[in-house]
């Protein structure tokens, strides 16, 4: 059974890969709409934060209307007892018998909505410094994807213009070799026409009787016979 646990496990990776794949080809995408997400919790708790505000304020104004009572209340019960009216006196210290249990629940209140608005408050501003944070996270991986993107351009041109620059070389290269060969060609036909009007020439002077200069075989005999007839007379 253990084999089939490790087929099944590796089959649920590999179904995995293809969503990670996705996921970190747009991850900027995704980081900016959770840039947004963030932003609209944001939002929401700052509305949050001003309800709650506008509670504990609304509370604090209870609050000190009550204590006015309260306070107005005890004023009364002393001039009561002064004017010995008991059962007034009574009656009034009643009243701020119920107020003042009130008067401590509202307070505590009040003093639970001041801690809840100092917590949501640093929430808050950490939320606020750290989105500021992932902004310049977001616009230098904007950046560097742009410098990617710019690399990436620059190295195709790079390879296009070495192919190019391969290209020219390879045309100069057999410009110059036909060039070659053609001057080749221009100084053979040079030479077999120069020699084409020498033997003219040589066939003219012939025909006219005209020594051309230049010396045969027959000439170059007798010249030899020649001298060596004269050395042997000597």
């Amino acid at each position: 059974m253990s084999i089939w646990r490790k087929l099944d496990t590796l089959f649920r990776a590999s179904a995995q890969e293809p969503v990670a794949k996705l996921v970190d080809a747009n991850g900027i995408r995704i980081f900016e709409q959770e840039l947004r997400d963030a932003e609209q919790a944001i939002a929401r708790s700052k509305r949050e934060l001003a309800c709650l505000m506008a509670e504990k304020t609304r509370l604090a104004r209870d609050n000190e209307h009550l204590r006015a009572t309260i306070d107005k209340r005890e004023h009364q019960v002393t001039e009561a007892l002064e004017k010995n009216e008991e059962e007034l006196a009574l009656e009034l210290a009643n009243l701020i018998a119920e107020d003042e249990p009130l008067l401590e629940r509202q307070q505590q209140q009040h003093d639970k909505l001041q801690q809840q608005e100092n917590r949501l408050r640093k929430q808050l501003r950490d939320s606020g410094r750290a989105l500021k944070h992932f902004h310049s996270e977001l616009r230098l991986a904007r950046a560097n994807r742009h410098a990617e993107q710019i690399n990436r351009q620059l190295r195709g041109h790079a390879r296009g213009l070495s192919s190019h620059m391969e290209d020219l070389n390879q045309s100069v290269s057999r410009i110059q070799a036909r060039q070659a060969e053609a001057e080749d060609i221009e100084a053979a036909l040079t030479e077999l026409d120069r020699e084409q009007e020498d033997e003219t020439l040589d066939s003219k002077l012939k025909a006219a009787g005209i020594s051309n200069g230049k010396s045969s075989g027959e000439q170059v005999l007798a010249r030899i016979r020649s001298r060596s007839s004269a050395d042997r007379s000597k």
